[in-house]
């Protein structure tokens, strides 16, 4: 029986990522909008442009290798697959033992390379310029990534991610200052994970490779948000044991952080304006600076530094 409710959590667990990474896409650019004082696109307009770009072929040019047929494919599956390691609304789900925060982290890493080099592979000016751009970002903001997640393994003694979060809700994940460093670092990845994107993937793709380029970019927003509210805002996560009523209740708080972190980020990105691009290795930077120090600070109070 443990097995079956494990698989069905899972189940569910990646259905609800599928249905809330556009619905979250979608939300977000009408809650930018709104602060903007402009009534905004409507929020399901993701799923309008999904089912657009379904219905149309997608028309690569002749002289491109499988690498840009393939790429975005490739992408979105290591996307998937890292959002289906990170818990939302319930632990214990069957791919829990496999949910390792390097995982993860190498996972997106491994999307992002796929992404970057079919962009480099489609051999037009403007999409390479961005996938370089994108490369030298990535140069950055990987590495900050799986340091962050690193001194959190650190401070629980494992990388399984349902561990640090079981122990990060029992109170006991120490130091709580390099805790705190880690979130910091990880919200400022956040923050140049949007700044960092652009529409260029318009001008080289076309139909489902382009619908898929754009779901692994909300997923990959999802999954770094999943990873702080998990890690940080373990309040209400249910386990594959707690039945109906505690999935919902688990559902009811997942949907509540995903409101808060909305429409917060809206609110910052408004109020602080976008970050430019210039500026983005700075952030990342800062973030890894962040993680690092919280890793010296967990090193040292183990008396390991």
């Amino acid at each position: 029986m443990t097995i079956v409710l494990s698989l069905l959590t899972q189940l569910l667990h990646v259905a609800l990522i599928v249905a809330a990474a556009p619905t979250l896409a979608g939300a977000m650019d009408w809650l930018d909008a709104r602060f903007a004082s402009r009534s905004g696109p409507p929020v399901l307009l993701p799923w309008h442009d999904l089912l657009r770009l379904y219905r149309k072929t997608p028309m690569p040019a002749d002289n491109v290798s499988p690498i840009m047929r393939f790429g975005p494919a490739v992408a979105l599956g290591a996307t998937l697959a890292a959002a289906a390691l990170v818990p939302s609304f319930t632990l214990g789900m069957a791919m829990s033992p496999l949910a390792d925060v390097l995982t993860v982290a190498s996972l997106l890493a491994v999307a992002r390379v796929a992404g970057t080099l079919a962009a480099l592979d489609a051999g037009a000016a403007k999409p390479g310029l961005s996938a370089q751009r994108s490369s030298a970002i990535a140069v950055l903001a990987e590495p900050a990534l799986l340091l962050s997640v690193t001194g959190l393994a650190l401070m629980a003694g494992s990388f399984n991610l349902d561990l640090i979060i079981v122990q990060q809700r029992e109170g006991i994940l120490l130091p709580a200052t390099a805790s705190a460093l880690v979130f910091t670092a990880l919200v400022a990845l956040v923050f140049a994970d949007a700044g960092a994107r652009d529409r260029t993937e318009d001008a080289i793709y076309s139909g489902t490779s382009l619908a898929m380029v754009r779901m692994t970019g909300w997923c990959r927003r999802l999954v770094l948000l999943n990873l702080i509210g998990g890690l940080f805002l373990p309040i209400g996560m249910a386990t594959n044991e707690s039945g109906s009523s505690g999935w919902a209740a688990g559902l009811f708080a997942w949907l509540c952080k995903l409101v808060v972190f909305g429409i917060g980020l809206s609110a910052i990105q408004t109020l602080a304006g976008r970050i430019p691009g210039r500026s983005l290795p700075d952030l990342i930077g800062v973030a890894a600076l962040l993680a690092l120090l919280a890793i010296v600070l967990v090193l040292a109070s183990g008396g390991m530094a």
